[in-house]
């Protein structure tokens, strides 16, 4: 097991090498959302049941009974997120006390949509985790945990969705949030950190990073990690595979790890670089 906490969050890595039986019973004070990396594992949370692997997600709420059995091969990336802060951000988003606790469906298919989104914003995270050490709040990996758990409670339906649908969307980004976009969109090959942005546009790093939750379902990192990939894959796309390398385009759009930005472009184009070139 390794584990590493940002904030309110805690991103572990769990394998057992066994056939084990896991029942903790309720967890109390925290949710966890488990994401199987190999085998599967028999999830029993509350009275429903979840066969989970690859492409398909546990979410477990502190006050349903959690039993469990992992596969021998089983290993996976699990998210602790602290109830207290969960409830109290969705007691502002609906900006009401709650009437009862939070309970979320068991069930999250990653494989597509808004979902899919959520595990790549997770998984951005963990890799800020792998690489980073004390700059990590600058680089904005702490600002993730806020969007990890705000597009949870969008994403995921619970016995307060219909509530949070009803409440009136912003037609429009705030100023602020409107502004740090544009530079973003303008000058993506900069070094732009959640904290630089917010400075630029004189709100707090906080304020920027729920604005950008709110209006774009990112945090301001992701945002600007993804127009890098557009911009990288509009010139994949446009180039010649004689005279183009993706190392190259990589460099330009300041992907220092040829890994990583392999890994990230195929979660957004689903191929690779080199078959986006090759076309």
């Amino acid at each position: 097991m390794h584990t590493r906490r940002v904030g309110k969050v805690a991103a572990n890595y769990v394998s057992y090498g066994a056939d084990v039986l896991i029942d903790p019973g309720e967890l109390g004070s925290f949710f966890v959302v488990q994401v199987p990396l190999s085998g599967h594992s028999h999830v029993r949370v509350g009275t429903e049941e979840v066969f989970s692997l690859p492409g398909v997600v546990s979410v477990v709420s502190p006050t349903e009974p959690l039993s469990q059995r992992w596969s021998a091969d089983c290993a996976e990336l699990i998210l602790r997120l602290e109830r207290s802060e969960v409830e109290d951000q969705l007691s502002g988003m609906l900006q009401a006390p709650l009437s009862e606790p939070l309970r979320f469906a068991p069930r999250m298919n990653v494989t597509s949509g808004r979902a899919r989104n959520w595990l790549s914003t997770f998984l951005v995270l963990v890799d800020e985790l792998d690489h980073a050490e004390d700059s990590l709040v600058e680089l904005g990996a702490s600002s993730l945990g806020d969007s990890l758990i705000r597009l949870l409670l969008t994403v995921q339906p619970h016995n307060y969705s219909d509530r949070l649908a009803g409440r009136a969307v912003p037609a429009a980004p705030s100023k602020p949030v409107a502004t740090a976009r544009d530079i973003i969109e303008s000058q993506p090959e900069r070094d732009h950190t959640t904290t630089s942005l917010a400075r630029a546009v004189s709100v707090s790093p906080r304020t920027l990073q729920r604005g950008f939750a709110e209006h774009f379902g990112v945090s301001p990192i992701e945002y600007l990690i993804n127009v890098r990939l557009d911009r990288a894959h509009r010139e994949l796309l446009a180039g010649e595979r004689d005279t183009t390398t993706v190392h190259e385009i990589a460099s330009r759009w300041r992907f220092a790890h040829p890994g990583r930005f392999a890994i990230n472009y195929r979660k957004r184009f689903d191929e690779s670089p080199s078959e986006t070139l090759a076309k």
